[in-house]
């Protein structure tokens, strides 16, 4: 079982030591991850933060962002936990494994994204991970089941947003900012003048972005966009989205820590170009990011969020020689097809099987 014994406690929690008494943690990954030079792309200081070896069960950015989350799950004595995503949500996922590992119950509500080798995979691993998965088909329809029905049907159940990115999962990229500050002072990078990274839920980039101002760095953060800005009014990936959740951390920080000093948040910088078709539909640019990547450097990236991040990553280096510059791959890099491929899918819940039977979209 994981404890929170494994390691030191969170960078934030020393630096605001008020903290540790009020808000949850619990040990999941292995930090820091380690930064590195990219230099296969005729680019003389792009930098990489793999955050892909963020835990030896399943790495990536969620690890983070569940550490606190499900700290408090803990600290309030839940049984069970409720999340949502996409058929394929690396989120879900991530949080099935360690859920099932910690003794707790997980549920997912999932809703339809173009059906991939990774999303069935992913599907496979929900079911080997114990998660009590159902089909909602539209975000429109996960969402009201999430926010409605589920908090009537299960009152004393945790209920974790999607991607993680509640205020909790947010400090887990607060923290991430102490930790890239540190690499820095040993001299491990440069100070970046840009960080990229792929917003979809928005937790990742708003910690980043509170993160670096609490952390004294100079560092803008760029969010690539690969979700949609809104659902009908709702907005999902959006500058009022980012700003909002940083609003609200901010608070809580504010709120719970005595020391935590005046801020000016800054306005997201978000780009806008290289959603694609839609949430989960690869793009042409992406797939040759991740082409590039995999065999210049032996990193893996995925279709949905890494590959159009690093796309952008790509282009702008090109306009921008010798600016330090890092990508933040928030990818998992542990290969879970050998478990993936213990489940059939018939094991599934029935409603799960047409995903199976359909033609996979290319990647």
């Amino acid at each position: 079982m994981i404890k929170e014994a494994d390691k030191e406690k969170p960078i934030l929690f020393e630096k605001f030591p008020n903290l540790r008494k009020k808000i949850g943690w619990v040990c999941l990954g292995s930090f820091p991850t380690p930064v590195h030079q990219i230099k296969t792309l005729d680019h003389t200081n792009l930098w990489i933060k793999r955050d892909d070896m963020s835990s030896v069960f399943y790495g990536g950015n969620k690890v983070r962002k569940l550490e606190f989350i499900i700290g408090d799950v803990f600290r309030k004595k839940k049984k069970r936990v409720i999340t949502i995503g996409g058929i394929g949500t690396n989120h879900g996922l991530a949080t099935a494994v360690f859920c099932d590992q910690l003794g707790i119950s997980c549920s997912l509500s999932l809703f339809y994204q173009p059906v991939t080798r990774y999303v069935k995979q992913n599907m496979l691993l929900f079911h080997k991970y114990h998660a009590d998965m159902q089909y909602k088909k539209s975000m429109l329809g996960a969402g009201l089941d999430f926010y409605l029905t589920k908090k009537l049907e299960h009152p004393c159940a945790y209920l974790i947003p999607a991607g993680g990115s509640s205020v909790l999962g947010t400090l887990g990229f607060v923290n991430a900012a102490f930790e890239l500050k540190n690499q820095i002072d040993e001299g491990l990078l440069p100070e970046p003048e840009y960080i990229f990274c792929a917003l979809g839920s928005c937790g990742t980039m708003a910690g980043l972005s509170l993160g670096c101002i609490l952390a004294g760095l100079k560092t803008t953060v760029i969010g690539v966009r690969v979700a949609a800005s809104n659902l009908g009014p709702i907005p999902i990936a959006s500058p009022f989205a980012v700003t909002t959740l940083m609003k609200k951390t901010y608070s809580l920080l504010k709120k719970q820590g005595h020391n935590i000093p005046k801020l000016n948040l800054p306005s997201p910088r978000i780009l806008d170009n290289y959603f694609g078709k839609g949430y989960g539909y690869p793009t042409r640019e992406g797939l040759i990011s991740l082409k590039i990547l995999k065999a210049r450097e032996d990193i893996s990236l995925d279709p949905t969020y890494t590959s159009k991040t690093f796309a952008a990553v790509m282009d702008f280096i090109k306009d921008h020689p010798g600016t330090p510059t890092l990508f933040w791959n928030t990818y998992n890099s542990v290969d879970l097809s050998d478990q993936a491929n213990t489940v059939n899918y018939h094991d599934l819940p029935k409603n799960f099987h047409q995903f199976f039977e359909q033609k996979e979209v290319p990647t």
